[in-house]
Parts: structure tokens; sequence; C-alpha cells
């Protein structure tokens, strides 16, 4: 091989690692973090219905003082997903087949009136009331009714409202929290 040829193919490797290095450059990384649970369960909870947020909106003061005392309702979901309700036997596990769900929902009670979440927000004599899939209203504690299930996604429509606890009504922002549990049947 002349040395021409050798100078050029020496160039040509030399360029190719500084051009690889400039694409190399830091444009930018960060980390994703996956984090999950394994549940024993025929359903898995869909990701959007691990934390559910409600936004309960603007309710007028005046609306919780005068006529029903409770702003609209507003709905939200629990979805389901993969279900398999066939019995099933695995190693020495067996899963029974399982048809129904009823969702038990938890939280801090007002101190006014227990049948509601309390507000840890700002606003004075309001709650939230918790409202199952057939419009019955919920206690805290309470489960709702049994919902039937099918194979494959379920999605379990709720309801929630602000309501007054008979404290006096003061303005400011509301802030509650439930948490729920699934009881299959």
């Amino acid at each position: 091989m002349s040395n021409f040829k050798k100078s050029t193919l020496v160039i040509a490797l030399a360029s190719s690692a500084f051009i690889s290095q400039a694409f190399a450059a830091d444009e930018g990384n960060g980390r994703i973090h996956f984090t999950g649970t394994v549940i024993n369960a025929p359903c898995s909870i869909a990701p959007n219905s691990t934390d559910i947020n409600v936004d309960m909106g603007q309710v007028a003061n005046k609306v919780l003082e005068t006529g029903n005392k409770y702003s609209q309702n507003v709905q939200y979901s629990i979805d389901l997903q993969d279900c398999d309700l066939t019995e099933q036997t695995a190693g020495s596990v067996t899963y029974p087949a399982q048809s129904k769900v009823s969702v038990t929902f938890g939280g801090i009670s007002d101190a006014t009136a227990s049948e509601l979440l309390a507000n840890t927000g700002s606003a004075g004599g309001a709650g939230i009331r918790l409202i199952d899939t057939n419009g019955a209203l919920l206690k805290v504690g309470d489960s709702g009714a049994d919902v039937n299930l099918v194979t494959g996604p379920n999605q379990i429509v709720f309801a929630a409202r602000v309501e007054a606890t008979g404290a006096p009504v003061t303005t400011g922002t509301i802030v509650s929290q439930a948490t729920y549990a699934l009881n299959y049947k």
C-alpha cells in the first residue's frame, strides 16, 4: 500500500473518532423509575387508577349554605384490566372463580359530619361525600354495591361531591383523601 493511501486511511480513521465523539456530546439525560406491585387478585389495577385525582371545581359558598347544601356530582373511575375470572390452579394454589367486586372506601371522617371525608384544606364547613356506582350515598368506611365483572377490562364509575358539614361555611381550598380496597366475590 502506498504512503498516500496509508496516510489517507489514518486521517479517515482519526476523523471518524472525532466525529463520533462530537455526536456523543451530553444533550441532556435523566432517569426513569419504574414502580408497581404484584397483587393477589383476578384483575390488575390500571396505572391511572392507583392514584386518582378528582378536581371538585370551584364551588360557590352559597351552594353549600342554601338549598340542597351540596355541589354537583363529579365522576371518577377505578379501571381494572386483564381480568381473568375463571377458576385456576397453579401448583398447590387454587384461584377461585370470581365474578363481582365491591369497593370499600376509607379515610378521615369530618368531625361534624362523620359520613363525609374531612377537608384538610382551608375552607370551613365543607367535606367530601362519596357516591357508589348505583348512586347510593356512602359513609367513610362503607362498601359500595357489588359490581359485575367481565373478562378483560372493567371500569367502575363512582362520584363525589362537596357537601356542607353543618359547621359555618368559609371560603378556601378543599383537600381530602380517601383510600379504596377491592373486595372480589
